[in-house]
């Protein structure tokens, strides 16, 4: 296998661990993170660009492959699952820059998500009972 190979594959399954572990509500950089130390440093720490950001309350993890400006998982029945956007690295960019600007938005996409969560954990309930 060619250094290129290798690196395309790595980078594929490093795509699929945080996709996996965005749609279970898991902040990515727990599962990225032991292994790239040096991405696990967040901009406030010095530690320059991170792959998990903070948008207010809500992480936001960069996927390049994501192809809305925010995605979000879908809700499911796992009670641990929390919301999480999913970002291009130059939205992110543009966000931090002027997140007091898109704050508001973001904070309602986010009540949105708990919203719906909260619906779909009702209704696994009652399909149980």
């Amino acid at each position: 296998m060619s250094k290129e190979e290798a690196l395309n594959a790595a980078r594929s399954l490093v795509r699929e661990a945080v996709d996996a572990a965005g749609r279970a509500g898991i902040d990515p950089a727990a599962v990225v993170a032991p292994h790239c130390p040096e991405t696990a440093a967040s901009p406030d720490d010095g530690g320059g660009d991170s792959q998990t950001l903070m948008f207010g309350e809500v992480p936001g993890v960069v996927d390049n492959s994501t192809e809305g400006l925010f995605e979000m998982p879908e809700p499911d029945d796992d009670p641990e699952q929390k919301p999480a956007f999913l970002v291009t690295q130059s939205t992110a960019d543009l966000v931090r820059q002027d997140f007091e600007r898109y704050k508001p938005s973001l904070e309602r996409m986010a009540e949105d998500w708990e919203e719906k969560k909260e619906r779909v954990l009702s209704e696994t309930k009652e399909d149980k009972e």
